[in-house]
């Protein structure tokens, strides 16, 4: 081969690189400046060649729900569901949105209130916010204490002397821009709680009712009206005075156990609004009582001192406890209970309590316990 054979031929070799190396830059340059699109969205564009749009601006599906939204909850929509509609022909399915959007539409659909934004009610509605609930009502009229900080979401430097409903709504709009929140700046009482509920049934929708209140006497009377109106509601026991997060159970009211605030309500509901009473003492079906259908949040934790129940004061409002509180175990409280009602939301499967013939003169609380401060947990 002489030297002018050799020149072309190393000539063509610089060329062809060059050639392959501006190829390779410009197919790099195309894909860091390409959005990705699902294989979904693209099969869903092919399938559809006569509806306006392209891959830059999909034409919107009637059956979908918001993209931000399905970007924020996508995670909480898979998790509850089923198994055998995630299969790959349901995911390969153009024609249809992803299985779990139903999932995210009935959470988007749902309305859930908070009764008391404390030391559980505070977590409780972080998480519902957190899960994609459509619509979150806050019912409270206490502010933040600095001695609020050990127990409560909402306790900052910044947020000490605000109101917890207001801060709570702000947090909940910075996670869930969408979430509609509301308040009712209000004291559950057995003097107010049936306007209180009627409000929420009949102007809100409420779906379900997460009782985070710490008064024996409120808490009672507020089980009793959710059920009087069919209205499923999941009860926390008392966090005071409790260490280990891993006792925390939730199940139906009857079977609560080592927690004297439940104990209570418990017996005002049968002795005043003629709950349905357990078998005595040695019957065979002693620790099986009938339930109830009232979900309640407890700890199984022995304690001393009370098992979770702060004695009423007569201030009108107490900051902080005799027992002791952690943020550990109120949170766990808190996300058992939104946990519970997230479940009944996606499953569709909500357990409405057992009707119960209630006398027409209820119960009316000691005027001393009409100005305690519900959310001290």
């Amino acid at each position: 081969m002489n030297v002018f054979s050799y020149f072309v031929l190393i000539f063509s070799v610089l060329s062809l690189t060059a050639c392959v190396s501006c190829f390779v830059q410009e197919l790099t340059n195309n894909i860091s400046n390409t959005q990705w699109i699902p294989k979904k969205r693209v099969l869903w564009l092919s399938k559809n060649p006569d509806i306006p749009g392209n891959i830059d601006n999909p034409p919107s599906d009637e059956m979908a729900i918001g993209e931000e939204y399905a970007l924020r909850f996508s995670g909480v929509g898979k998790l509850y569901t089923d198994k055998e509609k995630t299969s790959i022909e349901a995911v390969d399915d153009a024609d249809r949105p992803p299985p779990h959007h139903e999932v995210l539409r009935r959470l988007s659909a749902s309305t859930v209130a908070v009764v008391g934004i404390g030391g559980v009610g505070s977590w409780a509605s972080e998480a519902l916010a957190r899960s994609g609930v459509g619509s979150i009502v806050l019912v409270d009229m206490d502010d933040i204490c600095i001695s609020n900080t050990n127990r409560q979401l909402h306790a900052t430097s910044a947020s000490v002397g605000k109101l917890k409903t207001e801060e709570m709504s702000r947090r909940i709009s910075q996670i869930h821009p969408g979430c509609e929140v509301s308040t009712i700046f209000d004291f559950v009482a057995a003097a107010n709680v049936d306007g209180i509920l009627d409000d929420l049934r009949e102007k809100r929708g409420v779906d379900v009712v997460i009782d985070a209140i710490d008064g024996a006497w409120e808490k009672t009377a507020l089980v009793a009206g959710c059920v009087r109106r069919g209205i499923p509601v999941v009860t926390c026991g008392g966090a005071a005075g409790r260490k280990d997060p891993s006792k925390i159970v939730c199940e139906d009211l009857t079977r609560a156990r080592e927690d004297r605030l439940l104990f209570r309500v418990r017996k005002t509901l049968r002795a005043k609004y003629r709950f349905p009473k357990g078998p005595g003492k040695g019957a065979k079906n002693y620790h099986n009582p009938r339930r109830w259908k009232i979900f309640a949040v407890f700890s199984d934790e022995v304690v001393g001192n009370g098992g979770g129940l702060e004695e009423a004061s007569a201030s009108f409002r107490q900051c902080d406890g005799t027992l002791g509180t952690a943020s550990f175990v109120t949170g766990t409280y808190g996300f058992m209970a939104a946990g519970k009602a997230v479940e009944m939301i996606t499953t569709g499967k909500m357990i409405v309590p057992k009707k119960v013939r209630m006398p027409l003169l209820e119960l009316k609380e000691k005027s001393h316990q009409n100005a305690t401060a519900q959310s001290i947990f």
